[in-house]
């Protein structure tokens, strides 16, 4: 979203293709590795091509405008199939109470246009609630929202601000946590993944993860379509950035539903995206 925009300011400042394909190509050596931003990247520069110069930066902060709302849906509908995970009451609460999540994602206003993937969910659920609440319970659903674990404080700020119950900790916090069972589940939001399954998450996660699987905590991965590199077959190691293998991981909660932890689930839930077999293309990527 950033790099949409970005062009937009491009364009605005000297509407010629020259100096803001300068800013594409600055913009394109960031992550070269990821998939959003190039595609973000040629879908603003198709536009442009074909805008004439008077209209480029008017046009191109339409286009800004129209690939955020598209992110905006894309989150929002993860939440929606997210929440059927979220009404169940997991083994150690009982008795009505709400089942403890372990949120590892970035903030939503960082990780997305106002939700983030693993935590639209969440504030959905909470607006079921608020809904029930202020109608006396004639609309909303009459559900426990999930007790939630944050690490970091800009995550912890955002659940203070939708009234989501919460308790902030850090990676140690959360760590101690899931050996003594108080999380129930745990939610990963996915920077990048590859048609197989393989996820990119933030350093320090992916231990998380897996001290969370060694403790039978089911652990969903969050993630759109357009965070698939559908061309790679493996997934490359990134500095700052932690693999989560298949092996790690229970489901996917996509913007078209949810998909079991299995070779191919992910082409089958987005079949008109055709991932390409029998050739790694990561070195053409890279060059």
């Amino acid at each position: 979203m950033a790099a949409a925009y970005a062009l937009a300011l491009a364009a605005r400042r000297d509407p010629d293709m020259v100096p803001v394909m300068t800013a594409w190509h600055a913009l394109a050596a960031l992550d070269p590795r990821c998939p959003r931003l190039r595609g973000v990247l040629d879908r603003m520069r198709e536009v442009l091509d074909v805008t004439p110069p008077a209209d480029r930066s008017v046009r191109a902060y339409d286009e800004a405008n129209a690939i955020a709302m598209e992110d905006l849906a894309a989150n929002l509908a993860i939440g929606r199939h997210a929440m059927g995970l979220l009404r169940r009451i997991g083994a150690g609460g009982g008795g009505g109470l709400p089942q403890t999540v372990l949120l590892l994602s970035e903030p939503g206003w960082l990780s997305g246009v106002g939700w983030g993937t693993a935590s639209a969910g969440l504030f959905l659920a909470q607006e079921q609630v608020d809904l029930r609440q202020a109608t006396g319970g004639v609309l909303g659903e009459d559900v426990a929202p999930p007790h939630v674990v944050t690490i970091g404080p800009l995550a912890a700020w955002e659940m203070v601000e939708a009234g989501i119950p919460h308790s902030p900790c850090d990676m140690e916090g959360a760590a101690d946590l899931i050996r003594r069972q108080v999380v129930e589940r745990v939610l990963v939001a996915a920077l990048r993944a590859v048609p197989r399954g393989d996820s990119l998450v933030p350093a320090g996660m992916g231990g998380l993860v897996r001290l969370a699987r060694a403790g039978g905590i089911p652990v969903h991965v969050c993630l759109p379509a357009a965070a698939i590199n559908w061309q790679g077959l493996t997934m490359a190691p990134v500095p700052g950035l932690d693999i989560l293998p298949l092996s790690l991981i229970d489901g996917f909660v996509t913007d078209r539903g949810t998909c079991p932890p299995a070779v191919g689930a992910l082409s089958e839930r987005f079949p008109d995206h055709e991932p390409v077999h029998g050739t790694d293309t990561s070195a053409a990527n890279d060059a």
